[in-house]
């Protein structure tokens, strides 16, 4: 499939402090999507999931898309005091898309009133949530031990009581989306990346077979994960091409399109 102005809502920008990341420079992933067909993506921050002013690592980002079609994700930790001053600053200063959260860093959990009055806050601003359920495989943590999202009980109630903004699960393994596939399916205001889409094989053709394919949009989580790889999931997939289109950009439009 020759891809044409594909979207990647999850790629990121920064260092990682748990093993080193060769082509992690914005032009490398410019070079990477145009040499792929991406018009443009979703940025956000690796550097503020771990600062401790995470504010920090958000006005580099902005400097580096300024003069680009990539757009801002600002990634807040809600258990820090005023972050809700950073985005204020964040909708005024950077003109950011959405907010991003990383609770299994941050080890909190979905039910906190600090994260739930961060939703009330984001209906407000008119942006959506980006739901980081994990980033890389927990078994290899020793540094910095990644907490665990209950699933499906505590994302599941979570999302009966988070119904008025739109929410993108992030990294969401492959094998816990049937117990949520209900909540997915029904629920407009939720959405799902493709990212963590690496097993089994053929997995993009039985979740388009359970969800439709108007609730997954593509996600690389560049460079953390090989861009081409996670592409070829959705591109090799034996899907009618109009799925396609809508996983590699419709229904990103769609998501930010979302009705509040």
């Amino acid at each position: 499939m020759l891809i044409n102005n594909g979207i990647d809502i999850n790629c990121m920008w920064g260092s990682w402090p748990f093993r080193k990341l060769y082509k992690n420079k914005f032009s490398d992933l410019q070079q990477i999507h145009k040499e792929n067909g991406i018009a443009y993506g979703y940025v956000s921050c690796m550097n503020s999931i771990f600062y401790q002013d995470p504010f920090e690592g958000e006005e580099d980002l902005h400097e580096v898309l300024k003069g680009t079609p990539y757009q801002h994700i600002l990634t807040v930790n809600p258990m820090l005091p005023a972050y809700e001053s950073d985005i204020e600053r964040g909708v005024k200063e950077f003109d950011i898309k959405g907010v991003r959260v990383f609770p299994t860093y941050h080890h909190y959990p979905l039910n906190d009133k600090r994260f739930l009055g961060l939703c009330d806050l984001l209906k407000k601003y008119r942006l959506p949530l980006f739901l980081t359920t994990h980033v890389e495989d927990e078994r290899f943590d020793y540094l910095l031990l990644q907490s665990q999202i209950n699933i499906p009980d505590e994302l599941m109630t979570f999302l009966h009581t988070v119904t008025d903004i739109p929410i993108l699960l992030m990294s969401l393994r492959v094998g816990s989306i049937p117990y949520i596939g209900k909540e997915i399916r029904e629920m407009p205001n939720v959405y799902i990346d493709t990212s963590c889409f690496k097993d089994p094989v053929a997995c993009v053709e039985e979740l388009t077979a359970e969800l439709g394919d108007k609730k997954i949009i593509y996600g690389s989580q560049y460079p953390l994960n090989v861009l081409r790889s996670t592409l070829y999931e959705v591109t090799m997939a034996k899907i009618p091409e109009e799925s396609k289109n809508r996983i590699l950009r419709g229904n990103a439009i769609d998501f930010f399109n979302y009705k509040f």
